[in-house]
């Protein structure tokens, strides 16, 4: 019988009589293969673990008649996979290959960092791994991938904008003709900074309009601007100023330069009479006065009439106006005073251009008249054998009540009229000032009211509008180039 058992044989022997139990022979050939994961011409002659694999075989002397430790390796730093074996892969990022041998580390790796692609950076680093951005003047991203060249890119050169030309944003863009301006490559959208924009043609100052504050040049045809001129190219910048201090005493000044004096003149109301009667609203006067340089330019504020007590009555407003170089331009009439009349006699209104008449009463006392451009208003007639009111002067001073018994009229380029006192009956009205004087009221039962002063523009002033409102004393504001 033969029986095999590893690698070893046993053969029974006969029995003898030196043996008679059956006796068997051994005989081993102790060749065994090597096992699993590794390769060598037996355990005996040397196996070593396959490409891949870490470990190493030694011989027993019993069954299996070896020890193996052949495992696989893991993928290395940077790559991934079930193992070497299996194999591995680059990470995203990485570029290279992972390879077995049968010698430690039991691979072979090449995955490094990708540098950033053409037209991309990321600094510090530079690498795909720690992210690229495109270069400035590139539209588009970076990614990492496992495939080779192991990242995608979509950075692409931006074309010149609208009104440029050139081969891209990158290489250079220039503006076309007819358009200024500069484009630059940036690195955030539009990846691009800069336009061209038309070239201004130079236009001509005469059909610009000025705003406010601003007043267009006299020699406007000779200047020039931009497409969209503006006011520090066509205008001269206007200093405003408002007179608010009535009186004789003039505001002097002298222009710097030629150009148009914007005014706007309000005079003195007419004072209200002894029994609250009120007096004659005071004018708003405006016009542009056409000047030169150096010329002496006066404005005047006419005050308010002074206001009637007891049996008073009121005195008339004073004028407003202004005078270039010596020769009136624009003169804004002032009210006439009210009689004392039981609250019922109303002074004249001043001129818009021409002044009103004053009130009188039921019992004959008539009120001043009011002045024209051409005219000084009358007197107004006194009622039983009491003085009438004097008519207003031709040079602009407004009438007197007789006696001047009252209150002073106002004081400005020319003075409203005074009014006088009567204890028995009532006091009449001063005649309001202006171009031309208005008249003052009569005394008597209910004194007259004065009439109000006229309003008055010369020829070469623009832009002329006339108002009447309000009580109180005048001002002036004035814009000069």
């Amino acid at each position: 019988m033969l029986a095999t058992q590893g690698q070893c044989q046993l053969r029974p022997l006969a029995p003898s009589t030196q043996a008679p139990a059956v006796k068997w022979l051994v005989r081993c050939s102790c060749n065994a293969p090597c096992p699993v994961n590794s390769a060598g011409a037996n355990v005996p002659a040397g196996c070593a673990c396959n490409a891949g694999y870490s470990g190493a075989v030694a011989a027993l002397t019993s069954n299996p008649f070896y020890t193996s430790s052949c495992s696989t390796v893991a993928c290395p730093a940077n790559s991934a996979g079930a193992s070497v074996v299996a194999g591995c892969a680059c990470n995203a990022g990485y570029s290279g290959s992972v390879s077995a041998v049968s010698s430690s580390p039991f691979y072979t790796a090449s995955c490094a960092p990708l540098p950033c692609p053409a037209n991309s950076a990321g600094p510090p680093s530079n690498t795909v791994l720690a992210g690229c951005t495109c270069n400035a003047g590139f539209s588009g991203t970076v990614s990492a991938v496992t495939s080779s060249p192991f990242y995608t890119s979509t950075c692409s050169a931006v074309a010149c904008p609208s009104n440029a030309a050139g081969t891209n944003v990158p290489a250079g863009c220039s503006c076309n003709e007819g358009y200024e301006g500069t484009v630059t490559a940036i690195d955030g959208s539009p990846f691009y900074t800069g336009t061209c924009s038309p070239i201004p043609v130079p236009q001509n100052c005469s059909s610009y309009s000025c705003s406010g504050g601003w007043q267009q040049k006299d020699d406007i045809e000779n200047f020039t601007c931009a497409a969209n001129c503006t006011d520090q190219e066509c205008c001269i910048k206007l200093i405003e100023v408002t007179v608010r201090e009535c009186g004789s005493t003039p505001t002097t000044f002298t222009t710097a330069s030629s150009g148009k004096l914007q005014v706007t003149l309000i005079s003195g109301s007419g004072g209200p009479g002894g029994d609250g009667d009120i007096g004659g609203q005071r004018a708003t006067v405006q016009g542009t006065i056409p000047v030169e340089a150096n010329f002496e330019i006066k404005i005047y504020a006419g005050c308010q009439g002074g206001s009637g007590s007891g049996h008073m009555g009121g005195g008339g407003g004073g004028a407003s106006a202004v005078t270039v170089n010596g020769v009136v331009k624009l003169v804004a009439g002032g009210g006439g005073g009210a009689g004392m009349g039981n609250g019922s006699n109303l002074g004249g209104s001043a001129g818009a251009p021409n002044g009103t008449s004053g009130t009188g009463s039921s019992c004959g006392t008539q009120g001043g008249g009011g002045a024209s451009q051409s005219s000084p208003g009358h007197g107004g007639r006194g009622n039983g054998g009491k003085p009438s009111g004097e008519s207003g002067n031709s040079d602009g001073d407004g009438g007197n009540a007789q006696g001047c018994s009252g209150r002073k009229g106002g004081q400005g380029w020319k003075r409203g009229g005074c009014s006088n006192d009567d204890p028995e009956d009532g006091g009449g009205g001063g005649g309001g000032a202006g171009y031309k004087g208005g008249g003052a009221g009569g005394t008597g039962c209910h004194g007259g009211s004065g009439g109000g002063g006229s309003s008055w523009a010369a020829e070469d002033v623009t832009g002329v509008s006339w108002s009447v409102s309000g009580q109180g004393d005048g001002q002036a504001t004035f814009s000069t180039p």
